[in-house]
């Protein structure tokens, strides 16, 4: 119970934060800040998990007629 009351508090706090940052419209829009913040604090993340999406999702590109290849290179 106490690591998700920690692990929330974090989260929200993260969030209010980059909310606070960016100025975004009021009332805050919750789910654009958390995005804006995990993209601004967690780039790599966040393309990892756009990444395992594409992934994810290849055999329906291939059913539809598209071929996606992706490929990583170490910069």
């Amino acid at each position: 119970m106490y690591r998700w009351l920690i692990l929330s508090l974090t989260a929200y706090l993260i969030t209010h934060w980059t909310y606070l940052q960016t100025q975004l419209p009021l009332p805050p829009d919750w789910g654009e800040a958390a995005q804006t913040a995990l993209e601004s604090i967690f780039p790599q993340f966040a393309l990892s998990l756009l990444l395992l999406d594409i992934e994810r999702l290849i055999p329906l590109a291939r059913s539809s007629g598209f071929d996606i290849h992706i490929s990583r290179c170490k910069m």
